[in-house]
């Protein structure tokens, strides 16, 4: 749920709701920065089958990660990028001989890229490279073609690595090296099917785009999915409506009753809204693309080491959908005043909200904001409610974090918050988010921290009743950035594993999940000390980069 600034709110355990408290403390000012995140991408159509096998059985405890080993494969890592990367200087001076200028700026480019790379960050093409151009000149074909099968090789041998660090234990880094496996050959036909995408023609799509394709219809920007024969005239203003083809004005008198809003489906979410047709698509738009990023960073919470061993080896595709209408529902209203009608008998306390999701019938309701229409993080933090939870689309509804670790519950959901688009990359954890500069400030400024072990042990009551449940939630977002980053991840696969313990579909699995103190194999102590290090630091990084800023103004 979010709450409205300013507010504090109590509620009873027994609600089938998550509750969201956004109160922040003045934060430091903020710079802009540029930030890379680590993440990957993965369809929800494994979900079901991936907890039922991952967490049935109570006994089968996860063990503590090595981070030695993990560093191991992380300078093998490095020996791989190195040995490309002095190729691809000697290609870039064999440019510079033959006076090839396009060819060292390219190759300069790539070089650059590799140092800043961020594998969750870069889309993949759409369209399947062409050959190169017989007719182009013979020495820039040459340097061309050598660059291709530089690209390649180096995927070939990434592809390989990373089989060898999933079978070592580290999911979550495994799935990093397929996406630049996939950066450096997008035709890579294992990672394209680890990845869920068909060749579609000259293309590459999912399984639903192409069947959307075969059906005759197209995605408009505008309109959603629409027959290819319906577009011109919806460009003119008409609408198609009930059989009947009518005026958009006409329509939009008939859509003003939440009951005959719009509904527009993408293939993983239901959008039904009152406000416009536009305004559905372009939410719908925004959740697809935080639907994939999201599935990218959590990879290692819908899949098993062993169902990403078999599909790392050319197992069959498990991402097709299996029930076309399993998309996330969620109800987007044109006024405060309707969502405060729909949902008053049931939560007496909505008037203190911007959004809530409800457990009980697994819809997220969210209303238009005309103070607020850029931030999107209201949605994005119950949307990642929402696809943990319906991560099992088993019919029983559950408590998550009832009897402890209910600060992991709220602390990634608002970790998520920060997901944010930038020239079509996608990315969250920008240290300058005003979640985490509300983390840092509490710790570093007002001394105010939990030790994690008793935070640990506060369950969804105790934390929500708590008279500090700001300053929580402010803890709880800075103890996830530091799970999902610290020491380049090192952490991430030990807090995703207890995620995916918290959200199991077994009730003693998810009311006993292991602690992060076994899960990462350092004692509380340990990590409430790297947690203080790891804040500091990070303050001290942006400081010295704003002092940069300002300088160079």
């Amino acid at each position: 749920m979010n709450f409205k600034q300013g507010t504090t709110v109590n509620m009873p355990v027994t609600q089938q709701q998550h509750l969201r408290n956004s109160l922040l403390p003045g934060s430091p000012h903020q710079e802009p920065a540029e930030w890379s995140a680590w993440h990957c991408r993965l369809y929800r159509e494994f979900c079901l089958l991936t907890l039922v096998v991952i967490l049935f059985s109570h006994s089968e405890r996860v063990q503590a990660q090595n981070p030695r080993a993990l560093e191991t494969y992380q300078k093998q890592y490095q020996i791989l990028q190195t040995d490309f990367r002095d190729k691809l200087i000697q290609l870039a001076q064999n440019c510079q001989r033959e006076q090839q200028q396009a060819g060292v700026e390219t190759i300069t480019e790539i070089i650059k890229e590799m140092q800043e790379f961020d594998p969750q960050a870069n889309p993949l093409p759409r369209e399947v490279r062409p050959d190169l151009p017989v007719r182009l000149p013979a020495s820039e074909r040459s340097w061309r073609l050598k660059l291709r099968n530089l690209q390649e090789e180096q995927a070939n041998d990434l592809f390989v690595f990373s089989r060898k660090v999933l079978h070592a234990g580290f999911p979550s880094y495994a799935y990093d090296l397929i996406l630049e496996t996939a950066y450096l050959n997008p035709d890579h036909r294992s990672v394209r099917q680890i990845l869920g995408y068909v060749r579609n023609g000259d293309e590459w799509a999912t399984p639903f785009e192409k069947e959307m394709h075969d059906r005759k219809q197209q995605w408009h920007p505008q309109y959603g999915w629409l027959p290819a024969t319906h577009i011109a005239r919806y460009e003119q203003g008409e609408r198609y409506v009930n059989g009947r083809w009518k005026s958009a004005a006409q329509e939009a008198e008939i859509r003003r009753d939440f009951r005959n809003a719009w509904e527009i489906k993408t293939e993983h979410f239901l959008i039904k809204t009152n406000h416009s047709l536009e305004m559905g698509v372009k939410l719908a738009t925004e959740m697809e693309d935080f639907y994939r990023y999201f599935h990218q960073t959590f990879a290692a919470f819908f899949n098993t080491s062993e169902q990403m061993q078999k599909l790392f080896e050319g197992a069959r595709n498990p991402f097709q959908r299996r029930n076309k209408n399993d998309q996330h529902v969620m109800h987007y209203y044109s006024t405060r005043a309707e969502y405060l009608q729909r949902l008053q008998k049931d939560i007496p306390q909505i008037s203190l909200t911007h959004g809530i999701y409800l457990f009980g019938d697994r819809i997220s309701h969210f209303y238009h904001r005309p103070d607020a229409e850029g931030d999107l993080g209201t949605l994005y933090h119950e949307a990642t409610h929402q696809l943990f939870y319906e991560s099992s689309f088993q019919g029983r509804n559950r408590q998550v974090g009832e009897k402890n670790h209910f600060w992991a519950i709220e602390g990634i959901a608002c970790y998520m918050e920060s997901f944010e688009k930038q020239d079509k990359k996608l990315r969250a954890g920008n240290p300058n988010h005003i979640r985490f500069n509300a983390a840092r400030y509490r710790l570093l400024k007002d001394e105010y921290y939990i030790p994690l072990e008793t935070f640990a042990a506060m369950g969804r009551n105790a934390f929500q009743t708590s008279p500090n449940i700001s300053p929580n939630y402010s803890q709880a977002s800075g103890l996830s950035h530091f799970f999902m980053h610290a020491a380049r991840g090192e952490y991430r696969d030990a807090f995703i594993n207890q995620l995916t313990q918290l959200y199991s579909v077994n009730s003693r699995v998810r009311t006993n999940p292991q602690s992060l103190e076994e899960l990462t194999g350092l004692s509380y102590t340990d990590l409430d000390r790297q947690y203080r290090e790891y804040s500091a630091s990070l303050q001290k990084a942006l400081n010295e980069r704003a002092l940069s800023l300002q300088s160079s103004q």
